[in-house]
């Protein structure tokens, strides 16, 4: 069986999103950054993403900025599994993080 090439699928990316956005007050530009990054996981789905260490396959990535309201600048997150037999990618999880931790953000 050859391997799957192309874009990769995104399985669970807006479910997961609408699921936290509610949670966290998301200005609407933050709202637009994170559903423009959403879109690049599907030609570079490590792109500037780390390994979640004691996971199979999970990787964490940097994908915007919140503006800093009173609590210091923080960074959204996103936690996805890769499952390459598949050519899948499935959203673990959004979160915050302060700035101090993981890796540079970008689009």
């Amino acid at each position: 069986m050859a391997e799957p090439s192309g874009p990769w699928r995104l399985d669970d990316f807006e479910s997961k999103l609408h699921e936290w956005g509610p949670t966290v007050p998301l200005p609407g530009e933050v709202y637009a950054d994170i559903k423009r990054w959403i879109t690049t996981r599907t030609d570079r789905p490590r792109g500037n993403a780390v390994l979640v260490d004691g996971e199979e396959n999970v990787w964490q990535a940097p994908v915007t900025y919140l503006p800093d309201l009173d609590s210091g600048l923080q960074r959204v997150v996103c936690a996805y599994r890769i499952i390459e037999a598949e050519h899948r990618i499935v959203c673990e999880l959004f979160a915050v993080l302060p700035t101090s931790i993981g890796a540079e953000a970008g689009p």
